[in-house]
């Protein structure tokens, strides 16, 4: 038989909910709001008992306790926090006592689902024991055949801890016992039957705050929780002295404290919680690496062309390859001189990974080339060295932290309800890190209908589990100033551990993280939520309203998809997901206003736009009337939808109407190469690091337009206005308004129109029309030299002899073997020679006369990938340069009908104007 016992003051609230009358004339009503209670996360389970004196199995026993366990459940509903009970059999002996009891804090929906979680386990797990308490961080549940009710049980008690170290142990411990004391002296200062609970937040100093929680069972009298409680915080300097976070816990009373609010100190949920507003360029999940910080220890130097660079350089070697390899994290020593490791982001692709190790790798040698110790963060991965052996050892300095800090502590309700839930969301991402052997961890928590946190925790996989828990401990504790913290979004960077949460999706989850619109109607769905409810006493009005609106509507769904199929025919329907209704496009770039104008060409005109997702987005409208740019659009859409890769332009979609065409790319904010390049002040902010990267992202994006894409693509049109620069200098080859699709066996293609741009054709093409892969080549073998040279091939129509171009200077200068003359004396910092020399060997090998004389661009990714292969010599470079530019044309023309007025330079290059 069970006999319930009901603690007063614990007892449930009935709520009611205010009823409407609806008036039965005209009603309509549009609801755009927000559920104003966060989603909390599931019960966090942290501890069980079984006791060793067990019953048989197939019992009465395990039947009366499931009747228990049962009983037990089904109360921890509405507002009981604490619940008690008996199960008496047949025979007295056969007795079973128990009770749940929640944390004070708890949410009543928490409660309930933690009790019924933990009955369920104990049902499975514990079944046989005549003992058993189950601990969770949101409730506890505890039976036993011994009598428990209103008694002091101080067994089994088990401590937990957070094994991150505090800064001054001595004084925190004081401070610890003095705050702790004073919360169970609240929490015991209370009747049986009442509520035993009590928090506490002190300063530690003027960025950290100490939070502390005490709380007994309701049936103990306040001299027994008392008791209790002193006992457990005896037990402190034994468990937990010095350390940042701790708790302890036995059947009757527990006690924690943390360096974080774990606690619910407010039960008001704020209706949308504050984000940062920040411009970061992975705020999704970005294809490229983005740089974020740097250190190099000033504490040890090394000098040029000693033993230790050469370790290094080893040691830069071993990593970059094992990046290449597709491991994600690896540490190497290099002759017990240097020490060194990588780490990628656990849900970056293998190509990223590799791409940012690189990155890290060429940017440390430019940015700490003489110091012995050093650590750069990106937001793909971290890479580290140092002269002293720094494995399988916690180190949370130099940091990197981007926090969203107010100047003074927040007292308001919402404000401390987001960062209770932010800061417990948290502690289980790091556990969850600390528990993977990938030492990762990631979480979504939805919060409320428009907005869900996203965290990720990751350690170096050097450390431990527990190590990796309490360096992320640490970050969540001391390394974050909680009761300035003003809204979400943001990173802190440990050298062996990092944390991160944002309202974004930064991280891939399973499968690809689209950060566009899939199509118009996403953008709307995005836009508002409206429940419309219309009552209206005439029903056949309605009916001739609703019908006539569909008429209307089908009638300019046919005349959207009839412009679609007059533009792009039976290949109508494969773009159709990709076209942008033309009030979006106005309504994210201000109506084409004058302040988002950015760019103006033979296309048209560009405009910078944002989305109400926030994605930003250049726009390039069609001029009304061009023939040429309609083709080009086209081309345009029908191609680059079908490509993706990181150095080509990302494509978001399209506007087409009858009156209007436009192409919609994401935004680009360092506009092209040739604003950098051929710029006497822009060209000094590149240094050879960046440059090299760019001659490879560009070779990397030929690459795949030749060999690794479905379809076979020749660009036609490559020069440094055509490839634009991220917010990181990543080049994306952009306009491939005058691209060509060829068979996969494809060699070479003809047309009897030729366009391009003088200096950047190669001389089959120019003269005969005949255009293959290896027209591409030449055309990046001439920015090649343009790169390392900051200065045009040919400058304007105006040059009376191309042989007087560039290329024919450095083929002087590498005849002369003087090839280092070449380089722009705006690269003031130091650079690699070997990488200069084969760049210029590689750009000359690309311009050759001879079309088989040329390298395939798989060949040239590998010269650049592996300074171990040997280059062939290069010949005189193509015979084009050696002629007037006028004449090209005349001899174009009896070759081939050729259309001269589309050749360019880089003035008026038709295909110069891309989003930027």
């Amino acid at each position: 038989m069970i006999h319930p016992t009901m603690v007063p003051g614990l007892s449930k609230i009935n709520t009611t909910m205010a009823s409407f009358k609806i008036p039965f004339l005209i009603l309509v009503i549009l609801i755009t709001f927000a559920t104003t209670h966060a989603q909390l996360d599931e019960p966090f389970y942290l501890y069980q008992y079984c006791s060793s004196n067990r019953t048989t199995a197939n019992t009465s026993f395990q039947i009366n306790l499931r009747t228990l366990l049962s009983y037990l459940s089904s109360n921890a509903t509405g507002n009981t926090q604490f619940y008690n009970t008996t199960f008496t059999g047949s025979n007295p002996s056969d007795s079973i006592y128990g009770m749940f009891m929640c944390r004070g804090d708890v949410p009543s929906q928490l409660c309930e689902a933690c009790v019924i979680n933990a009955t369920q386990r104990l049902s499975l797990e514990c079944s046989l024991s005549k003992e058993s308490v189950f601990w969770y961080d949101e409730c506890m549940v505890w039976y036993s055949t011994n009598y428990i009710f209103s008694t002091v049980a101080t067994n089994p008690g088990f401590p937990l801890l957070n094994t991150g170290n505090v800064s001054n142990p001595e004084s925190f411990m004081r401070l610890l016992f003095q705050t702790m004391n004073q919360t169970a002296e609240e929490a015991a200062n209370n009747p049986i039957g009442q509520k035993k609970f009590a928090t506490r937040e002190v300063l530690v100093s003027e960025l950290q705050s100490l939070y502390c929680l005490s709380q007994c069972t309701p049936n103990l009298s306040p001299h027994d929780c008392t008791r209790c409680l002193h006992d457990i915080i005896g037990e402190l300097p034994s468990c937990c002295n010095g350390k940042i976070g701790g708790r302890y816990l036995n059947p009757s009373c527990n006690i924690r404290y943390e360096m974080y609010p774990f606690f619910l100190s407010t039960p008001n949920a704020p209706k949308q919680v504050p984000e940062t507003k920040i411009s970061d360029s992975d705020l999704y999940f970005s294809e490229d690496p983005v740089y974020l910080s740097h250190n190099c220890s000033s504490n040890a130097t090394f000098t040029s062309n000693s033993t230790f660079q050469k370790s290094l350089n080893t040691l830069f070697s071993y990593l970059s390859s094992n990046a290449t390899n597709g491991k994600s994290f690896h540490e190497a020593q290099v002759n017990a001189q240097v020490y060194g490791l990588f780490m990628c982001r656990g849900d970056v692709p293998s190509l990223n990974c590799e791409q940012c190790v690189l990155n890290a790798t060429r940017r440390m040698l430019s940015e700490c080339r003489s110091f012995q110790e050093a650590i750069i963060w990106y937001s793909h991965c971290l890479l580290r060295y140092s002269h002293r052996n720094f494995f399988n050892i916690i180190e949370k300095s130099p940091v990197f932290s981007r926090l969203n800090l107010t100047r003074f502590s927040s007292t308001d309700k919402g404000q401390k309800f987001f960062i209770f839930v932010l800061s417990n969301a948290l502690s289980k991402v790091a556990i969850q890190a600390g528990d993977s052997s990938e030492r990762y961890g990631k979480k979504s928590l939805k919060l409320n209908n428009l907005q869900t946190l996203y965290s990720l925790a990751q350690c170096t996989q050097d450390l431990t589990s527990d190590d990796c828990k309490g360096c992320l401990g640490d970050i969540i504790g001391p390394g974050i100033a909680w009761s300035r913290l003003g809204s979400v979004g943001g990173r802190v960077m440990y050298p062996s551990c990092n944390l991160r949460f944002e309202f974004m999706p930064f991280y891939r989850d399973g499968g690809h993280q689209s950060t566009t619109p899939a199509s118009p109607s996403e953008e709307k769905q995005s836009k508002s939520r409206l429940i419309i409810l219309i009552i209206v006493p005439t029903s056949v009005s309605i009916m001739f309203l609703s019908v006539g609106y569909y008429l209307l509507r089908r009638k300019a769904r046919k005349s959207f998809r009839t412009i679609l199929k007059e533009n792009f025919g039976h290949e109508s329907t494969i773009v159709e997901p990709l076209q942008f209704d033309l009030a979006v496009i106005e309504a994210a770039t201000n109506n084409f206003s004058h302040e988002n104008f950015i760019g103006k060409g033979g296309f048209g005109e560009v405009y910078k736009g944002i989305f109400s997702s926030g994605q930003q987005i250049a726009v390039k409208r069609l001029s009304r009337g061009s023939k040429q740019g309609a083709n080009e659009f086209k081309n345009e859409v029908l191609l680059i939808a079908k490509l993706q890769h990181r150095n080509l332009v990302a494509f978001v979609g399209f506007c087409l109407g009858e009156e209007e065409k436009m192409l919609i790319y994401k935004y680009v904010p360092n506009k092209s190469l040739d604003h950098f390049l051929f710029d006497s002040k822009r060209k000094k902010l590149l240094s050879w690091f960046e440059r090299y990267n760019i001659i490879r992202g560009i070779a990397q994006g030929i690459l795949y337009l030749h060999e690794h894409s479905r379809l076979k693509v020749i660009h036609r049109d490559l020069k440094p206005s055509n490839v634009l620069l991220n917010e990181n200098m990543i080049p994306k080859i952009s306009d491939f308004g005058l691209a060509k699709i060829v068979e996969i066996d494809q060699d070479k293609g003809n047309t009897n129109k030729i366009v391009g741009t003088i200096g950047y054709m190669s001389p089959e093409y120019a003269m005969l029309g005949q255009f293959s892969e290896k027209s591409d080549i030449f055309s990046f073998g001439v920015m090649i030299l343009e790169i390392i040279t900051g200065k045009k091939n040919v400058n304007s129509y105006e040059s009376q002899y191309v042989g007087n171009s560039l290329i024919s200077y450095v083929w002087r200068q590498w005849k002369d073997q003087a090839p280092l003359s070449i380089l722009d004396p705006n690269i003031e910092e130091s650079f690699s020679e070997n990488e200069v020399t084969r760049c210029i060997q590689i750009g000359l090998l690309c311009v050759q006369q001879f079309v088989d004389a040329r390298p395939t661009m798989t060949a040239v990714v590998s010269y650049l990938n592996n300074h171990l292969l040997n280059l062939p010599t290069p010949q005189e470079h193509a015979f084009l340069l050696q002629m007037d530019p006028k004449s090209i044309a005349q001899n174009s023309s009896s070759s081939q009908s050729m259309s001269s007025t589309l050749l360019s330079n880089n003035e008026i290059s038709i295909s110069e104007f891309l989003p930027r």
